[in-house]
């Protein structure tokens, strides 16, 4: 009996647990609700896949980046532009098309030019009667880069004296002015370098100059002058250079003074002498100076001690300011002696401040005294 009901008791159990079991499994009834999904989660062991390190990365962000637009139809491209980096880092960019082959400079056109024009320099007459520029004047010859600058010259001496530069060579004297102002000197061309010219002599030569750049004809001059000398120029084009020279005349006369009569018949005032140029801001005097003996004896001029005395010792000029001033040159000197009735002419320069008005000349005599005669007033500059 205790059989049978535990046989009854275990068939419902039984019979729940199989339709639990179909529900488990989705075996339901037709029209029912559909399965519910099964997931099975398989476990495995992990796959370890070993790769070469990545190459590292650097992104340089120039600017926050924008959307990116479509790609615009490329322009024609110019030729590369250089780019240099500054000190301070910013680029400097320099257009460059093409590299650059130095042009090779014109030859210089020649050019020619009649002067003809005179100025005085050291009691010389010195004219530019031609002016040429080109590759080859004479003898010389252009080096690369160069243009020459011919002048013909000619040079005169119209004094009864003999001039010359032997200490001093007139090729150092002798400048080319260019429109610039500066100035170059000359080749060391004969017979004009360090001439010598006789009472009434001339020459006739070449100066060469080299430029560096051509230079028009007309704006050129030629420069005579250096150190402590008053410069001359004679300019190829424009006013004519006038040679500075005035003259005066006046008849004055001395009572007898060391037994002659002295008169001044006169005079010029110029900025050159023979072999003499006047210092900046000066000028020469030139007097001529006329001594007469009176009487039927000779008369001899002594110093002191019975020694002859010649002109530039006992003459002086008395400048504006009371300075008494030496004989600068005797043109033509005077005579220790004087024949009876005798009468001399001559010529004496002195230097003087441009634009002195009442000099006197000053004879000195051997005891100290002097005698003076008026040469003023001078003609203004």
């Amino acid at each position: 009996m205790r059989h049978w009901t535990d046989q009854r008791t275990r068939a419902p159990l039984v019979a729940g647990l199989i339709a639990a079991f179909l529900v488990v499994a989705g075996c339901g009834a037709i029209g029912g609700p559909p399965p519910t999904p099964v997931v099975v989660v398989v476990t495995a062991p992990p796959i370890v896949v070993t790769a070469p390190p990545p190459s590292p990365i650097v992104v340089v962000v120039t600017a926050t980046p924008a959307p990116q637009a479509a790609a615009p139809t490329p322009a024609p491209t110019a030729a590369p532009v250089a780019v240099a980096t500054k000190p301070g880092g910013s680029p400097s960019v320099a257009a460059q098309t093409k590299p650059t082959v130095p042009a090779t400079p014109p030859t210089p056109v020649p050019q020619t030019l009649q002067v003809g024009r005179t100025n005085s320099y050291r009691g010389l007459l010195f004219t530019v009667e031609e002016a040429r520029s080109d590759q080859k004047i004479e003898r010389e010859t252009a080096r690369r880069g160069e243009t020459l600058i011919g002048l013909r010259m000619k040079v005169q001496n119209p004094n009864g004296l003999l001039v010359h530069f032997g200490s001093t060579a007139l090729g150092e004297l002798v400048r080319l002015r260019l429109p610039d102002g500066s100035t170059i000197k000359p080749e060391a061309v004969d017979p004009l370098y360090r001439p010598r010219l006789e009472p009434q002599e001339a020459l006739t030569g070449w100066y060469i100059f080299r430029l560096e750049r051509p230079a028009p004809l007309e704006s050129l001059a030629l420069a005579l002058g250096g150190g402590s000398e008053t410069v001359v120029t004679i300019p190829f084009s424009g006013p004519e250079p006038k040679i500075a020279k005035r003259t005066f005349e006046y008849l004055r006369s001395t009572p007898e003074v060391r037994g002659l009569l002295w008169s001044v018949s006169g005079g010029e005032i110029r900025l050159d002498l023979p072999g003499q140029q006047a210092n900046p801001g000066q000028e020469f005097v030139v007097v001529n100076v006329r001594a007469t003996n009176p009487s039927t004896a000779p008369v001899t001029l002594r110093k002191a001690g019975s020694v002859p005395q010649e002109g530039a010792e006992y003459l002086r000029i008395r400048a504006d300011n009371g300075v008494l001033l030496q004989v600068s040159a005797e043109l033509s000197p005077l005579p220790t002696e004087f024949p009876p009735k005798a009468e001399q002419d001559t010529l004496y320069a002195w230097q003087l401040p441009i634009g002195s008005k009442n000099p006197k000349l000053v004879i000195l005599s051997p005891d100290g005294s002097e005698h003076e005669l008026e040469l003023g007033p001078l003609p203004p500059p």
